[in-house]
């Protein structure tokens, strides 16, 4: 995203010019140094109130409502009780609670409709979210219900604490994945390293760079493959919970509790109990 100064780093600018002369008065710089920095810091003033006004938040924004509280400026929307925002990104963004709405952080505080193909540097949700289409994200965070009709791309962190559904893959190659509440992805999870909590069912495979650690409450269920480049460490929690996966691949060293498998392969294998395996190999 393009990187503009904000409304109050364009009025801090306008102070620093002002203390120029106060500066000068007091013999700290000289003439030739205050018309130099003046011109210098009066050109940046202008580039950035142009960019500003260019790329301005409320450019991208053909309609506003608002039910209850809020406030609008050129970088964001703030919303306390119902509204409604069309336009941005070319999708309509619905908010009932509170939220606030930004290129840096979408934020919902109740219960939202954000449109699909929407980018944002973080998306935090303590309520209820559905997403029309696929979602990039630089951080996740969940800790109510959210479904996203598509892939969810995340690049920094994704944590859910409450209930999801992904209708497509959940993408963070280079990000860390935590679940403590119901997951459901209905293709791959691909991630640096991941940590789940509860109950969760992936249609596709899991991917993990790095370590793979489950405590698992329920019926959980990954259609495929579970893939890690580090340790595997899956125990049941005091209510007995039970994975079944299809195969377990990891480089690492591997400890499973309640654990259904056709194979396991890893450079130590320890298995706890409650477990089903077919068969298993240890490369160490």
């Amino acid at each position: 995203m393009l990187r503009t100064m904000s409304n109050k780093e364009i009025e801090d600018l306008k102070t620093l010019i002002k203390a120029l002369e106060i500066r000068l008065q007091a013999d700290e710089i000289t003439e030739a140094e205050y018309k130099e920095l003046k011109e210098k810091y009066n050109t940046k003033l202008q580039e950035e109130i142009g960019a500003l006004k260019e790329h301005s938040f409320l450019r991208n924004l053909s309609y506003i409502s608002i039910s209850g509280s809020g406030k609008v400026t050129d970088s964001y929307v703030t919303i306390s009780g119902s509204g409604r925002i069309e336009g941005w990104r070319d999708g309509t963004i619905t908010i009932s609670g509170s939220g606030k709405v930004s290129d840096e952080e979408i934020k919902i505080s109740g219960s939202g409709t954000l449109p699909g193909d929407l980018k944002t540097d973080s998306l935090s949700v303590s309520g209820s979210l559905k997403a029309e289409g696929p979602i990039e994200a630089g951080k996740f965070l969940s800790s109510g219900s959210f479904k996203v009709n598509g892939e969810l791309t995340i690049h920094e962190r994704f944590d859910s604490s409450g209930s999801g559904k992904i209708d497509g893959s959940l993408l963070a190659e280079s990000a860390s994945v935590v679940s403590s509440g119901s997951l459901k992805v209905e293709g791959d999870v691909i991630c640096d390293k991941a940590e789940f909590s509860g109950a969760y069912k992936i249609s596709g495979s899991v991917e993990c760079k790095n370590e793979f650690t489950s405590e698992i409450n329920g019926r959980c269920k990954i259609e495929n493959d579970l893939i890690c480049g580090g340790d595997i460490f899956i125990e049941q929690d005091s209510r007995k919970g039970f994975l079944t996966v299809n195969h377990i691949k990891s480089d690492g060293e591997i400890y499973l509790e309640g654990v259904e498998a056709k194979t396991v392969r890893g450079k130590k294998v320890k298995v706890g109990p409650e477990c089903n395996i077919g068969s298993i190999e240890e490369t160490g």
